[in-house]
Order: C-alpha cells, then structure tokens, then sequence
C-alpha cells in the first residue's frame, strides 16, 4: 500500500449503499476476489456497531472483523484494511485478538485504521461515556501494543490489567500497522509519536485548494514524526465516476460525494500525490453505474498510473 512520493488506491466497501435490503450486497465477495486480481492496493471496511438513522449512514452492517476474515478466503495479495475499527468501544484484547487472527488468516495482510467513533449513541448503548472517548482511545491504543510482544506479559492499564500470561496469536511480521483516524481526540505531536500512519478527511476535493490545503496538514504531521521516519498518510472520497471522461469535478450531498470522470479522478489523484498521500481508498457506493462497470473502468484508466508496491509474499499456512 505505501512508499514515499507515491499513491496506491484501494477501495472502500459496500459496494453499494445498505437502504433497507442485505440484497444489495449480494455478489459483493465475487468483485472483491475481482479487485484482488486486478491490483487495486487494498480493501477497506467500516466499523459501525448501530445503525442510527439521524446519521443517515448504515455503514458497511456486516462486523468488520468477522468479514475481513470471510474476504481473506477470497483473496491473496489484496491488503484487508480497516476504515476504521473503533477502539473506544470495546475492550483492548478483544481488538487485538480478532485483528492478530485475520492477520494470521490472511498471510499478514491486515493493516488497522482506528478511531474513537464518531456517533454519539453507541456509547451509551456500551455502557460508556461519550466524552471519555479520547481517553480510552489513548489506552486502547496503548494496551493494544504492550499485548504483542513474545513471552509471558504484565499490563497494569486502566482498561485491564494482568501478569504472567501470553497473548495469542502474534501477528504474521510482529506488529499490526495502527492507523489513526482523524485526530481520534489527540493532538498533532500525539498522533506523530504513537500512530503508525495516518488516516484524514480530504478537505474539498472539486478543487486544487483542498489537497493544497491537505498538503499543509500533512506537512505539520511529517514534521513531528521522531527522527523524520517514513510513515504514511491516507485519505478517502465517495465518487460517483460517470461515463463521460471529460466531466467536471462536481461536488454532491453538501461535498460529501464527488462526481466526475475518468480525467477529474486523475487530476485529484496526482494532487494527492505531490501532496504528500500515499493511498487513496475510493468509496463507489453512491455511484451511479454498476460496480462492477466503476471497478473495470479504474482498473484499466487509473491503476496503471497508481499501481501497487511490491512488496512480501503474503505468507501462507494453509489454515
């Protein structure tokens, strides 16, 4: 998914919009075995445990961690991401062991965005605070990293704490890469130390300002990471990719969604790009064309000019 100066793209799922009927997912698993054989970088799913219909959004309904595993059957090479799990919601050991088994599932292919969450009534509905999310996101992320080490553990975290037992499984390379979200309640300087890469919204994407714009937010980030490591940076947009390549940049739904062809993708791509991003994962749900149309026409017109690093085997057991 990532090198320096260059942008992978990957997609997020459902391929369309849950409006009442699961129907609309069906066939979905065959167009992501598609995506993993046409080279997309990765694919992303959401994580939202109510749907609460004041948001207007049902998300991706199925549990991300249960379907990362389902679609890590149904591919290789394909990164399996979340976008993005919510810590803040459930306990650190539960997270780590569903994201370590799919890693190990899928030959090291996890990559986990995470975030506090973002729809009030959730919290409650788990017993908790909304306004404590930030805190508990800090120690989740915490605990999540003093539980991947060899050997037998101690941990004393206000979210748990134990002595003398081994975690299990451990991911495939020795760590999974945990991507903050937003700013997840945290400040700029906390997200450089402790985030593995970093996952933002994109500022207007009909026009140069917002990825210049995004370019100086990327920046002020890169510029806090300890000893100027490489870590990447990520973002995302709903199109809707119409027939007519020559048609305008068009924002939608308040900006919420962008029309445009094939030519505007690409423009708003390789902005991206000189910006600083290194994965773009488009969302296609609100496309007017079928998905399996968008995905053809990205495939053949776009990736070839974003393709896919490569990189380690994926490693493969046999399970």
């Amino acid at each position: 998914m990532f090198a320096p100066e260059k942008l992978t793209v990957g997609i997020f799922l459902p391929l369309r919009s849950y409006e009442g009927s699961m129907k609309v997912l069906e066939g979905q698993a065959d167009l992501v075995s598609e995506i993993d054989r046409r080279g997309f970088a990765a694919v992303w799913v959401r994580d939202v445990p109510l749907f609460d219909p004041s948001f207007g959004d049902a998300g991706q309904v199925f549990d991300p961690f249960t379907y990362l595993a389902f679609l890590a059957a149904r591919t290789e090479n394909v990164a399996l991401a979340t976008g993005s799990a919510v810590v803040s919601l459930r306990h650190p050991i539960d997270i780590a062991k569903a994201a370590t088994t799919i890693d190990q599932l899928s030959g090291g292919r996890l990559v986990m965005g995470v975030a506090s969450g973002d729809r009030p009534i959730e919290f409650p509905a788990y017993g908790l605070q909304h306004s404590m999310r930030a805190q508990r996101f800090a120690q989740a992320l915490g605990y999540i990293r003093q539980l991947l080490p060899d050997g037998q553990l101690s941990i004393q975290s206000p979210l748990g704490r134990f002595e003398g037992a081994e975690f299990l499984p451990k991911p495939v390379a020795g760590k999974i890469p945990l991507m903050v979200t937003g700013s997840s309640g945290q400040s700029l300087g906390w997200i450089a130390e402790h985030a593995d890469g970093w996952l933002t919204y994109p500022y207007a994407t009909h026009h140069p300002t917002g990825p210049q714009q995004l370019a100086e937010k990327i920046r002020a980030w890169r510029a806090l990471i300890p000893g100027g490591a490489f870590r990447p940076h990520m973002t995302n947009e709903w199109i809707d990719l119409v027939d007519d390549p020559d048609h305008p940049r068009t924002p939608l739904r308040g900006g919420y969604v962008l029309r445009t062809g094939r030519k505007g993708l690409m423009a708003l791509l390789e902005e991206w790009q000189a910006a600083g991003v290194n994965h773009a994962a488009l969302g296609i749900q609100f496309s007017q064309r079928t998905p399996a149309d968008v995905l053809h026409e990205l495939s053949e017109e776009i990736l070839p000019h974003f393709p896919s690093h490569r990189g380690p085997p994926s490693s493969s057991v046999g399970w």
